[in-house]
């Protein structure tokens, strides 16, 4: 899955809307900065406050139930716990059945953070047309500029056999949300629990887990299909590029052979020691985990 990012916006003026975040102790990682998935969460929150506007803009009469698609996230600077954050938000893209976002987080007016995401209408029948009236409500919070690329999916990612690092996923009632499956942001943080078990397959299991600076600073998700309670899923995760100072990580989410959820993440393979000057560097022990043919 090659993703292709929207064009960069790292001005708050560039989004019609920006929404005050204020952040809170679980938002911390073990890094003691804003974790990604928080981000995630903080996306959904701006999503939530644009769409019940929308809403209100078309009296109630029209309904709007969507499901989360995809969603990407990429850090550009540390997000600290004593920062002042707001959230920019804009529409990029009405299209006949979905709807894409653009995100910005800003700590005073510096960029820290972007993202975007892609909603899709439904209704009991599957995908269906959006309403006219929530068309042009969408198209009043648009963002001006080019719209972001679509993903170019690898057949081979939709194999499970592909992946040789594995996690069995068994589901938590407190994972699900109003339409009674999994999460988007917690099924983004299931992908960064297993990025996470994989660097401490490669570290020998350390106590207090993987090191500062492993963590990726950019992950991106496909939500295939619904995920559900109760169940035990596969996540399976494989290294598709390494460079000299980066990493890039492919996930999959299998029911059984079927792959119902995708990820991508690119992080260091390089981080400090706990104690110390000195630099782990990880690349040689990440090529057993390369994706394998199938």
């Amino acid at each position: 899955m090659t993703t292709i990012a929207a064009p960069v916006r790292q001005e708050p003026s560039l989004y019609p809307v920006l929404i005050e975040q204020p952040t809170c102790y679980s938002d911390l990682d073990p890094s003691r900065r804003i974790g990604r998935d928080a981000i995630v969460r903080w996306f959904e929150n701006a999503r939530l406050i644009v769409e019940r506007d929308v809403r209100e803009a078309v009296n109630g009469d029209t309904p709007l139930q969507t499901l989360v698609a995809s969603v990407r996230v990429e850090v550009l600077a540390p997000l600290r716990w004593d920062g002042r954050y707001r959230v920019g938000i804009g529409v990029s893209r009405v299209g006949e059945t979905s709807y894409s976002y653009v995100y910005g987080v800003f700590a005073d007016d510096q960029c820290v953070a972007i993202g975007e995401s892609t909603n899709v209408h439904i209704t009991d029948s599957g995908p269906a047309p959006l309403p006219a009236a929530v068309r042009e409500a969408l198209t009043a919070v648009a963002v001006p500029g080019p719209e972001a690329g679509r993903p170019d999916r690898d057949p081979a990612r939709l194999v499970r056999e592909a992946y040789p690092f594995r996690l069995d996923v068994r589901t938590r009632f407190g994972d699900l949300d109003t339409n009674r499956h999994v999460n988007n942001v917690a099924l983004a943080g299931w992908y960064l629990d297993a990025l996470a078990e994989l660097h401490l397959d490669v570290l020998g299991y350390p106590t207090g887990g993987p090191l500062d600076g492993l963590s990726p600073s950019s992950l991106t998700v496909e939500y295939l299909d619904e995920v559900r309670y109760p169940a035990i899923y596969q996540l399976r995760v494989g290294v598709l590029d390494l460079d000299d100072t980066s990493v890039r990580y492919a996930c999959g989410l299998f029911d059984g052979p079927r792959c119902i959820g995708l990820a991508e993440a690119v992080g260091a393979h390089a981080a400090p020691a706990r104690t110390g000057d000195e630099i782990i560097e990880l690349a040689a022990a990440f090529e057993p985990f390369r994706m394998r043919e199938v």
